[in-house]
């Protein structure tokens, strides 16, 4: 204990001035741009930089099959996580910054315990399912599929809730620690016991730490004994059920991702790994490296919300306090669409300098990753059509700020359906290709673009009548 405690005094020093140069103007800004990265996309980034690693390492010594199998844990298990972690974190953010703003920061640790429970129970289920249906196996991978599918769910809750409580350092802190955990025991792991089921346990132990270290630093943040547990666990689900408009459009939404790889992977061109993952490498890996290029835009979409709208939002709700002639709330308004349009209208010429820049480059990456000539052809739609997708998630974000939650569902449900619908039809047509998801995405963005300019404009009625929920029994 005495030497523990002496390491403790040892460390404080360079710990405070770490805080001191971190408390920079500048350097918060690029904390707060790091931390958005990491929310938006970072499990993604170090999974790739993970895999990349063990697979350089490990496929000569274990063969391509059981790298493969272990890179499709991570990939099936990452597309399961959001979809339950994505609309309860979601709920347990909101409610988390509703209680801090209020001052009643007792019940924060309770809810991110509640919600992490929900998210991981329910990701659990969903990866067991999934076991079940495609014959997963042998009973080592599965269960360490469901174990990271899990474990992946709790850290998308705990990224919300970190960034609903404004621990950006500690965010980034925690997650690097824990990533460099997984490839850490990963390598180790590869080196004394090369088997899939050893890796998948190891890459999901940085996972764990980062979980566990986010629990601790909420809980002594905001002490709680837990005496009601169970009361906030029902609290929430009410709260789910009450938000349940959202929480269909956040779940439309990452499907709608993830809708067209689908499509393939049950069809013809699809293939199944030795562990009984379906797939289409083909596919895959073309529209992946073109979805990460739209991690710049969902990083600043997190800090200019955060930033410049919340405070031309608070100006608006202030003039409304203050009791405001009509003119002047107008006034307030014309400046929130005014600063709306111009951070979402930056933020999208920059995504697409971004995609104009990769797709001049497109030719190197294909010789680099030995893409064939028609997934060279792939990866250039593909890009163009994330591009439409990012100003079609742009604009949808403006309906939220709007309280627009069932014109966000819509859109996303749109969104869903045709890229499944025009997935199917071009795939019976023309075989393989990323046309489906551009098309769709450009349908998508055209419509929600349409949709926020309304609900912008209509702003002040929606607050006072159109979507003022305590005006309608639930």
């Amino acid at each position: 204990m005495a030497r523990l405690a002496r390491l403790r005094d040892r460390l404080r020093g360079p710990a405070a001035d770490a805080e001191w140069l971190g408390a920079d103007p500048l350097l918060a800004s690029v904390r707060r741009f790091g931390a958005a990265i990491i929310v938006a996309a970072g499990p993604w980034l170090v999974s790739v930089a993970a895999l990349a690693i063990i697979s350089v390492t490990m496929t000569p010594v274990m063969g391509s099959a059981a790298v493969e199998d272990l890179r499709l844990t991570v990939v099936y298990a990452f597309c399961i996580a959001p979809l339950v972690a994505g609309p309860v974190g979601a709920v347990a953010a909101r409610r988390i910054s509703a209680a801090v703003d209020g001052e009643n920061t007792a019940v924060v640790a309770e809810l991110f315990l509640a919600a992490a429970a929900l998210s991981g129970v329910a990701a659990q289920a969903i990866a067991l399912a999934v076991c079940l249906v495609l014959g997963i196996g042998p009973a080592g991978v599965a269960a360490g599929f469901v174990f990271l599918t899990a474990a992946a769910a709790l850290l998308w809750t705990s990224f919300a809730v970190l960034a609903a409580v404004h621990s950006y350092g500690f965010l980034i802190a925690a997650f690097t620690g824990g990533m460099v955990l997984s490839v850490a025991c990963a390598l180790l792991a590869a080196v004394h016991a090369p088997t899939t089921e050893v890796l998948i346990w190891s890459f999901a132990a940085g996972l764990s730490l980062c979980v566990a270290l986010s629990i601790r630093h909420v809980q002594r943040l905001f002490p709680s004994g837990y005496d009601g547990f169970a009361g906030t666990v029902g609290d929430l689900l009410r709260r789910i059920r009450d938000s349940r408009v959202l929480c269909a459009g956040v779940f439309f939404a990452i499907c709608g991702v993830w809708v067209d790889k689908w499509v393939f992977w049950f069809g013809p061109e699809g293939a199944r790994s030795a562990a009984g993952f379906l797939h289409s490498s083909a596919y895959d890996s073309v529209m992946f490296l073109a979805h990460l290029s739209v991690i710049p835009t969902y990083a600043a979409l997190l800090v200019f919300h955060h930033g410049d709208l919340v405070a031309a939002i608070e100006r608006f709700k202030a003039a409304i306090r203050s009791r405001s002639t009509h003119g002047l709330i107008r006034d307030r308004l014309a400046e929130l669409e005014r600063v709306s349009w111009t951070g979402i209208g930056t933020i999208a010429f920059v995504q697409g300098a971004v995609t104009v820049g990769i797709v001049l480059m497109s030719p190197l990456l294909a010789k680099a990753l030995d893409f064939s000539f028609g997934q060279f052809l792939m990866l250039r739609v593909g890009l163009i059509g994330v591009f439409f997708h990012s100003v079609m998630f742009l604009c949808c974000a403006l309906l939220l700020v709007a309280n627009r939650n069932r014109h966000f569902a819509i859109m996303q449900g749109a969104f869903l359906a045709l890229n499944g619908g025009i997935s199917l039809v071009l795939h019976a047509a023309i075989g393989m290709s990323a046309y489906a998801f551009l098309a769709s995405s450009l349908l998508g963005a055209a419509a929600a673009f349409y949709a926020s300019c309304k609900a912008l404009n209509a702003y002040d009625y929606d607050f006072f009548l159109g979507e003022n929920d305590s005006l309608y029994p639930r």
